[in-house]
């Protein structure tokens, strides 16, 4: 246990670390756009800032920590807001996707990208607590980042129909119940920290 503390203090610490994460998170992210080629081909293209789910998360990780490389204050207004909704929209589509992969894994057999993709979008979350949890959002972005998070779940599966596209069609209220719990405990998950320091400061 004392081990496993010692390697996420230095993730969250050690700027060698930041590099390598940075790097991994921007080749992480042109993969996830590529893959998402397809389904965004055939959305209009206003669409696409929305459509790249968890691309679009690692990226904004990865704006995150070239901002702190380059010396900004995790602790500014604009860094608070940019860390709590890449925080969240990684743990969220990270356990969303090592979610819902292998439960069709599971009901319909396993594919290779069942397994890749569940194990490298688990990263995500990984990357995304250890953050979440040196680097505590405030409350008002804790806050922000949950609507922001029920405002996506809305867009993708009531209004615009842009989640990401599914192994089989049978899994879609699966994946949008799963999409909205995991968007309500992780937002709980911000909220609950901001509130714990705000107590623990009026102490």
């Amino acid at each position: 246990m004392r081990l496993l503390r010692q390697f996420f203090d230095a993730i969250a610490h050690q700027r060698r670390l930041w590099w390598a994460l940075l790097i991994i998170n921007l080749f992480g992210s042109l993969y996830g756009f590529y893959w998402y080629w397809p389904q965004l081909r055939m959305a209009p293209v206003w669409q696409w800032p929305i459509i790249p789910d968890s691309p679009g998360s690692t990226f904004l990780l990865f704006i995150w920590l070239a901002l702190l490389l380059a010396g900004k204050d995790w602790r500014r207004p604009g860094m608070q807001w940019l860390g709590a909704i890449a925080f969240i929209s990684n743990m969220k589509y990270g356990l969303w996707t090592a979610t819902v992969l292998p439960a069709a894994g599971i009901k319909f057999g396993w594919e290779f990208d069942f397994i890749h993709l569940s194990l490298s979008h688990a990263a995500m979350w990984l990357q995304a607590m250890i953050f979440a949890r040196y680097y505590k959002p405030a409350l008002a972005p804790a806050v922000g980042a949950l609507l922001w998070m029920w405002f996506q779940d809305l867009i993708d599966y009531r209004l615009l129909g842009t989640h990401p596209t599914l192994p089989y069609d049978s899994q879609l209220a699966f994946a949008c119940i799963t999409a909205f719990v995991l968007s309500t405990v992780w937002g709980a998950f911000l909220i609950g920290q901001a509130l714990f320091d705000r107590a623990s400061a009026k102490a």
